[in-house]
């Protein structure tokens, strides 16, 4: 298996020509041609998740998060970015980042979340690609889905709004999302990132909203993305092997 073949499996039902204009998913370090015999999966490139790929053996780094998301126009390798970057060229091992494409396709990030929460009924929105809602297995208080959705995400979540609210529809948005609040009609959203003004537009809607965090509300997309690709790998026979980082950045709750 090359790394451009790895690139076409994600193609297939992540197409990254669905990705957004501002967007830089893709390859983006390394050969296309590039015999690929291990691969790991990870939301972020970091200096740890490129070292754990070395470790591992990966030649490859899928990843949801691209790097050079802005222009470049300097690589300075005392700079964050820039010494990951090194890292990846000097261990020769390439990235391809599934981003905004991943976000919105069937079985992406968004409907990940949904899963992750164990919704019924997830549908879709005409509004926004990156919504997804669904429905409680029974009604329950605001109250007590929070600790729900902290417990499903293991990482402490944010509760805004009336405690006390019952709540049966649930819309999700998964990462940097909170401008397509505007478009939940459910009882409540599971956000992973919000503004100030976007928050109190959403109350005033009479929403509650549940802040869950970016790693927490995108982290399920990339596990399921590694698991679709075990599943892939054991029917077609690939000699690949996977592993998945998992390490979310340090929470402090004191």
């Amino acid at each position: 298996m090359t790394v451009n073949d790895v690139y076409k499996w994600l193609d297939a039902f992540a197409p990254f020509e669905t990705q957004e204009s501002y967007d830089n998913a893709g390859l983006l370090v390394g050969d296309p041609a590039a015999q690929v015999r291990k691969i790991l999966f990870a939301l972020d490139v970091t200096k740890a998740v490129v070292q754990e790929a070395a470790r591992f053996g990966a030649e490859l780094i899928v990843a949801h998060h691209p790097l050079m998301f802005h222009p470049v126009q300097t690589l300075l390798f005392d700079h964050s970015e820039g010494a990951v970057l090194k890292a990846l060229a000097v261990s020769g091992i390439s990235l391809i980042a599934a981003h905004t494409n991943l976000d919105q396709c069937p079985g992406g990030i968004a409907d990940s979340l949904a899963e992750a929460l164990e919704l019924t009924d997830i549908q879709s929105s005409a509004d926004s690609p990156y919504l997804r809602t669904g429905t409680l297995l029974a009604p329950m208080q605001a109250k007590a889905f929070l600790p729900l959705v902290s417990g499903k995400l293991q990482a402490p979540a944010r509760l805004y709004g009336d405690p006390d609210a019952y709540l049966h529809s649930i819309t999700v948005i998964p990462g940097a999302g909170g401008e397509d609040a505007a478009y939940v009609k459910a009882d409540a959203v599971v956000i992973g990132e919000i503004k100030h003004h976007e928050l109190l537009a959403a109350l005033d809607k009479g929403l509650v909203v549940v802040d869950a965090g970016h790693y927490p509300t995108e982290f399920p997309g990339i596990a399921a993305l590694y698991q679709r690709f075990q599943k892939n790998a054991a029917q077609s026979g690939w000699a690949v092997e996977a592993t998945l980082f998992s390490q979310p950045p340090a929470i402090c709750t004191a």
